[in-house]
């Protein structure tokens, strides 16, 4: 008797040391100290999931679901591959293709990270077949000169055009500096770190609002500055070469700037100005040793030796940054999903403020359901009024949002619904946003090519009328190519030795 109690005993601790092994993910390294926010969704269980879903749902469904899931597909065949033939069994036999097919198949979970530098951590648990990944790598876009031979089964590189690492094993996708071993979370990250270490957790997204909202201004400020720099030491390096050649010219030499006189004189074509407000002048004598100054940015010679803004960067206010001052109580932000429910909540350090938001809350929840009440015979509506009506409030200071108790399918389903519904509002406005952003990037690089085509032909006497950023990488005009973001290819149009401009194959000319 005895003995058959120790061998239970000793089954048990094994079982729990197993337990402990398989949960203590290799993902978990991407939680650090420093880290201001944090995703796991398990999507090796979701995929499992859904794929039993799709191969039995005949079998399983009632009438009710099949007829809502047939008008949901109905609402997507137009955007499909599948075309107007959109069915469950297309869905079905296109899974089991990629399933037996083995290229990627996710095992375990998607964990990323976001550091204050938001530099991203991400480990992606998957079957992976190394081979067939570098195939469909090498015929992504803008990938030309990046080796993805795998070797010792191991594909290893730098994302393009980002100092990213990546690494993809038969086991996993690591992209990012990673450590190779778990680090002790700090006491915000505790919480976080004892639920996604749990089997029954499905989706943890967790952040450090403060934090974020200050890295993302910090780095905008950042950007700007360094875009600016560049701009302006690109002027600064024109006027410094329309002086030399005014003072080879001229007899009565120029010792001090007059950008009027140059640009009657044809050495510039109009007055530079500096993206920040700054004004030109110049520090020393011109025709010595002299250099050009920016009230803001310093000089050129400034500029090289400090890498980053001359001038200390300026504090950021961050309350009057945002869109509501009220954001700046929200200290964190979390979203759980196990196998009982889902949790959405918001940790408030004000109590006036938190008890405002919670009656905006209130309000817009009503205002929701009135009109999900309008919106009949959409199966997507109908899975989200199930989850309204399964709502429960989470009123405990600081922390303020509702929670859902759901089965793990409901969960799914609902998912789905409230991501297509977040996605269609979301994606556009954020796809415009990037664009924009891509753009004025584009445009950037448009002056600093100008900026040096302009030095150029300042300096040599075979002046460069096409754009050639070879030659002015070659003879330091430029440090390196730029890099359009969305793949864009410069050239000239016109004559750029005379009023000619720089244009991108995608975006266009910038409007000098």
């Amino acid at each position: 008797m005895r003995k058959s109690i120790l061998v239970s005993v000793f089954v048990a601790v094994m079982l729990l040391a197993c337990q402990g092994v398989l949960y203590a993910s290799y993902g978990l390294n991407v939680i650090e100290s420093d880290s201001i926010g944090v995703i796991y969704f398990n999507l090796g269980k979701a995929y499992n999931m859904l794929r039993e879903q799709v191969k039995n749902f005949d079998k399983t469904s009632d009438a009710n679901t099949r007829q809502q899931v047939e008008q949901m597909l109905g609402t997507m065949a137009d955007k499909s591959p599948f075309g107007k033939d959109l069915s469950v069994a297309k869905i079905n036999e296109a899974i089991e293709k990629w399933h037996n097919d083995g290229v990627f198949i996710p095992t375990g979970g998607v964990w990323i990270s976001v550091s204050k530098d938001l530099q991203p951590k991400v480990v992606i648990e998957a079957s992976i077949k190394p081979d067939k990944i570098a195939e469909y790598l090498k015929s992504a876009p803008n990938t030309q000169g990046v080796d993805f031979t795998p070797k010792n089964n191991v594909i290893s590189f730098n994302a393009p055009g980002m100092d990213l690492p990546v690494e993809i094993s038969s086991e996993r996708i690591v992209i990012g500096k990673v450590a190779a071993t778990p680090q002790q979370p700090g006491d915000s990250w505790q919480p976080y770190y004892k639920r996604v270490t749990s089997p029954d957790q499905h989706l943890a997204v967790e952040l450090d609002v403060q934090s974020v909202i200050e890295s993302v201004l910090t780095l905008h400020q950042q950007r700007s500055a360094a875009t600016s720099e560049k701009i302006c030491a690109a002027n600064m390096r024109v006027m410094m070469g329309a002086t030399e050649m005014y003072n080879m010219d001229n007899a009565e030499m120029m010792s001090k700037l007059d950008i009027d006189k140059l640009v009657k004189g044809q050495y510039l074509r109009e007055p530079p100005k500096c993206p920040n407000g700054g004004t030109y002048s110049a520090s020393g004598d011109l025709a010595t040793d002299g250099e050009i100054a920016c009230s803001i940015h310093n000089t050129v010679s400034n500029l090289k030796k400090y890498d980053g803004p001359a001038q200390p960067a300026a504090k950021i206010d961050v309350a009057s940054q945002l869109p509501d001052p009220r954001l700046q109580h929200i200290a964190r932000a979390r979203i759980f999903a196990d196998t009982t429910g889902m949790l959405i909540a918001i940790a408030v350090k004000d109590e006036p403020t938190r008890q405002q938001f919670k009656e905006m809350l209130h309000q817009n929840l009503k205002m929701v359901e009135q009109q999900l009440s309008q919106n009949k015979g959409d199966a997507r509506v109908e899975t989200v009024k199930k989850m309204f009506a399964a709502l429960t409030h989470v009123d405990r200071a600081p922390w303020l949002g509702i929670s859902v108790k759901q089965s793990e399918n409901e969960q799914i389903l609902v998912g789905t619904a409230v991501v297509g519904v977040l996605a269609a509002i979301a994606i556009p406005n954020f796809q415009k946003a990037r664009g924009e952003a891509r753009k004025k990037a584009c445009y950037a690089n448009q002056r600093v090519l100008m900026g040096g085509v302009e030095m150029y032909n300042m300096d040599n006497a075979e002046m460069m009328h096409e754009l050639n950023m070879q030659a002015l990488v070659d003879g330091k005009y430029l440090k390196a190519i730029p890099q359009c973001l969305d793949g864009g290819v410069y050239s000239s149009e016109g004559d750029i030795a005379e009023n000619g401009k720089i244009k991108c194959s995608i975006h266009g000319s910038v409007d000098w």
